[in-house]
């Protein structure tokens, strides 16, 4: 009988082989979620700044110029065309008047 008990006795030990698998897949799985954590923060923080911030000084210096320009009152687009730029306000008003 003993010789029959050496013969199973491969030397591979199945439960200790199938716990550390386990183990080694439980760590990979544990590690891609703490990586798609820091890249989920790190594409947030970019997306902020690149589209929901999009306010920065040379946008606001350019919105503030234009807005200057259409402050400013009436103004040649084309004068060859005869077109006219206007604030939206008086353009509004003349139309109204014209259907009066």
């Amino acid at each position: 009988m003993a010789e029959a008990a050496k013969k199973n006795n491969s030397g591979f030990n199945t439960p200790a082989v199938v716990m550390s698998t386990l183990a080694v897949l439980l760590f990979v799985y544990a590690l891609s979620l703490f990586l798609q954590g820091g890249f989920n923060k790190a594409y947030d923080l970019e997306y902020q700044a690149k589209v929901l911030n999009t306010e920065g000084r040379a946008t606001a210096e350019a919105l503030a110029k234009q807005q200057a320009i259409l402050d400013a009152g009436y103004r040649w687009v084309d004068k060859a065309g005869g077109r006219v730029g206007l604030p939206i306000e008086d353009a509004k008003a003349l139309v109204v008047n014209r259907v009066r």
